[in-house]
């Protein structure tokens, strides 16, 4: 399969961070939901990321997906703006969508569109010109597009999402055995509702030293205990 591709973990981003100059920090998540790394280009595409990987609601997340050329062409030139074009040889460049979702809603899947862009960069004319394309081009396939800024996340969620994202998968960790793991973190969640009077560093410690684990391989195993939804917490 080429790129711009396939679904759930034979999907290939248009674009790999490999491939586009950000301006912010580019980031390889794991997806929860996919399976497979995904290619984010700023810090506020992988805030909501984790977000759109933990909603309940959202079964599978393309990022990077490329639109139609022909058609994000004729549409410039129906509103009369100047279509995305390589700086060097002026040929029309393929237009992308941050991210494009399955997600079911109301017992049926439908498709997500978003764009992803810092609040003051729309303040800028020509950004706007190209959003306009874009928001037309999803108007047209009959999917539910918008923008979303770096107002829009909610901080404190994506940060706590992001704490236990990375520990949802421990299989591929070192470990004394295969199974070792997953082995520990069951016996840390049986253990869990009869110690609720400790603080959680006080449950840490006391079973790192109860299991004979290293410091803080029970705070991980909490953490992928929460990702895998075996434990539930507030992440607001």
């Amino acid at each position: 399969m080429g790129r711009g591709t396939g679904a759930g973990a034979d999907y290939k981003p248009w674009f790999t961070i490999q491939d586009v100059p950000s301006s912010g920090r580019t980031h390889r998540p794991h997806g929860m939901k996919t399976g497979r790394v995904h290619h984010l280009l700023s810090d506020i595409e992988r805030d909501l990321f984790y977000i759109l990987d933990w909603s309940p609601s959202v079964i599978d997340i393309r990022e990077q997906f490329p639109l139609d050329r022909g058609i994000t062409q004729a549409i410039a030139e129906r509103i009369g703006v100047r279509h995305p074009r390589d700086t060097a040889t002026r040929t029309p460049l393929v237009m992308t969508t941050d991210f494009l979702c399955d997600a079911m809603r109301d017992g049926r899947r439908v498709l997500i569109a978003r764009s992803v862009k810092p609040v003051d960069k729309l303040q800028d004319d020509r950004v706007v010109e190209k959003q306009e394309i874009e928001r037309r081009y999803w108007v047209e396939q009959d999917v539910d597009w918008g923008i979303v800024t770096d107002a829009d996340i909610p901080a404190t969620y994506a940060e706590n999402i992001g704490r236990v994202h990375n520990c949802a998968s421990v299989a591929d960790l070192a470990q004394p055995f295969p199974g070792y793991y997953a082995e520990k973190a069951a016996l840390i969640a049986r253990e869990v509702p009869m110690r609720a009077y400790l603080t959680l560093h006080q449950f840490c410690a006391e079973m790192d030293l109860r299991l004979a684990l290293p410091p803080a391989t029970t705070l991980m195993l909490i953490r992928h205990l929460i990702a895998t939804r075996v434990l539930v917490c507030d992440t607001t």
